[in-house]
């Protein structure tokens, strides 16, 4: 065997600690940023805050003022209005890559797509613990369309048949190929995330029991086959059944009260006040979509000593201050830009929403934002993530206009729309004549909405309201043994 030498000639992307930060600008709240901002102010003589309207002497292309447009008009009319604002990187700039030219945004490694996790946000943490077990990038973006329909609570609100659809036909995912990441997802923790249903969700934190924990299997077979009968308190029909002792039911249904019905829950942040990021005003047919302006950082780059350091240019500590300071202040340009772009996107689809409150709310996800925009979705992802927005409704999280879809006669609407439809229908209904699930199926079927009345119910119980029979009751009895 004689040696042999090749040459091979590869290209490579690398992500700059430019692209980094501004990455990690797009994912932070206001209250997040303000405090990244103090900081640099801090630590950067580059940096200033500024105060004020700046005079013309020192207005310059690096100030992060609000920025030239900081509004669109929502009509649906204005051809050139997505011209209004350059939201998107120079992907082709040497700032922003280097190792060659850029290649598409779904070619870099799956981790990379992602900032670090937050301690306080279950999906988040969910795709922080995925990068160990995950393989290639096709079960990623499986995971991903997974993560994407799980709720606060940490519960898959869509079938596996949605997810598989909204992957799109050229994916050409099965069923089995999903179900086996979903368990991956659902090996992740909290116990009990990624579950269909209750059942699920406690079926899976008991298999994480010892096999020796008193009540184990007798919990487990309860859980998965009879928690209405439990709910009901008829434990004598189930004593009855299953030929146990009322010791030996009793001691599973303590077993079953030690779990948590919501896991991802505990990892939610504590409520707090917050200062809405964007404001949504106008009427129907001239909405307009604008950056609060009292939540603008104004920060800038101390034009004096960058005049100095000009002129001289020897120290190399602050030339690399100078830099940064630079970076800053385009990262923040870059984040009010992509916000604002999109925004403007996600309300072009929800005009209904604002013309008529939630009722009016229409399926969307993040692919179509993305797509509008030009970018990926994990940036859709990012940038709507602890952001908010005040609307003629109310101040709502960006996040909860990409609600899931639901198919009927009348075509498609969103989840959102029916719990609005159902509050609406519990809210009409007769003071001693509380309506059941299956009545209020019937009533949205009328309308074109068919629902099945366990959906009916997943609702009603997000929304805390008591089913039929409590609401009729004058003093409401304790809910069930879940909580």
């Amino acid at each position: 065997m004689k040696p042999n030498m090749h040459m091979r000639t590869s290209q490579n992307m690398a992500m700059t600690p430019q692209l980094l930060q501004s990455i990690r600008l797009l994912q932070l709240s206001s209250l997040e940023l303000e405090q990244e901002l103090r900081e640099a102010l801090e630590s950067n003589v580059m940096l200033e805050q500024e105060e004020g309207e700046s005079s013309a002497d020192e207005s310059a292309p690096l100030e992060v003022a609000p920025a030239a447009e900081t509004h669109e008009e929502v009509t649906g009319m204005d051809a050139g209005a997505h011209d209004k604002v350059e939201a998107d990187f120079d992907w082709s700039s040497a700032e922003s890559w280097s190792g060659g030219e850029p290649s598409d945004d779904d070619d870099r490694p799956w981790e990379e797509r992602h900032a670090a996790a937050s301690h306080t946000d279950a999906r988040m943490s969910a795709l922080e613990q995925l990068r160990l077990t995950i393989e290639g990038r096709r079960e990623a973006l499986i995971a991903e369309a997974i993560i994407e329909a799980i709720d606060d609570n940490g519960y898959l609100e869509q079938p596996l048949d949605s997810i598989i659809a909204r992957l799109g036909p050229n994916f050409a995912a099965g069923l089995d190929e999903v179900e086996m990441v979903l368990e991956k997802v659902q090996g992740v923790e909290p116990t009990g995330f990624a579950a269909r249903n209750l059942a699920e969700c406690l079926c899976l934190q008991i298999r994480m029991l010892p096999e020796r924990t008193p009540g184990r299997d007798l919990a487990e077979f309860l859980a998965a086959g009879a928690l209405e009968l439990l709910a009901a308190s008829r434990t004598q029909e189930l004593q009855q059944l299953l030929g146990v002792s009322r010791a030996e039911i009793g001691q599973a249904v303590a077993l079953i009260r030690t779990l948590n019905p919501k896991p991802a829950a505990a990892l939610s942040a504590p409520a707090e006040a917050v200062t809405p990021d964007l404001v949504v005003t106008g009427m129907a047919g001239a909405w307009k979509v604008e950056l609060n302006a009292d939540r603008l950082p104004r920060v800038r780059v101390n034009k004096l000593y960058e005049r100095l350091l000009t002129q001289t240019g020897t120290h190399k500590g602050l030339r690399d201050q100078l830099q940064e300071a630079r970076w800053l202040v385009r990262g923040l340009e870059i984040r009010h830009q992509t916000l604002l772009r999109t925004a403007r996107v996600i309300f072009q689809r929800q005009q209904a929403f604002l013309e008529r409150g939630e009722v009016g709310m229409a399926p969307l996800t993040l692919r179509e934002v993305a797509e509008a925009i030009a970018m990926h979705e994990s940036t859709v992802c990012r940038v709507t993530s602890n952001k908010w927005v005040q609307t003629p409704w109310g101040v709502y999280e960006l996040k909860a206009f990409f609600p899931s879809q639901i198919t009927g006669l009348a075509g498609e609407t969103s989840g959102t729309a029916v719990k609005a439809m159902i509050r609406r229908i519990i809210d009409g209904e007769g003071r001693g004549a509380p309506l059941c699930d299956g009545d209020i199926a019937a009533l949205l079927a009328r309308q074109g909405i068919r629902v099945a009345r366990r959906t009916v119910a997943k609702y009603r119980e997000a929304m805390k309201i008591a089913p039929a029979k409590e609401r009729a009751a004058p003093s409401p009895r304790a809910a069930g043994w879940a909580g």
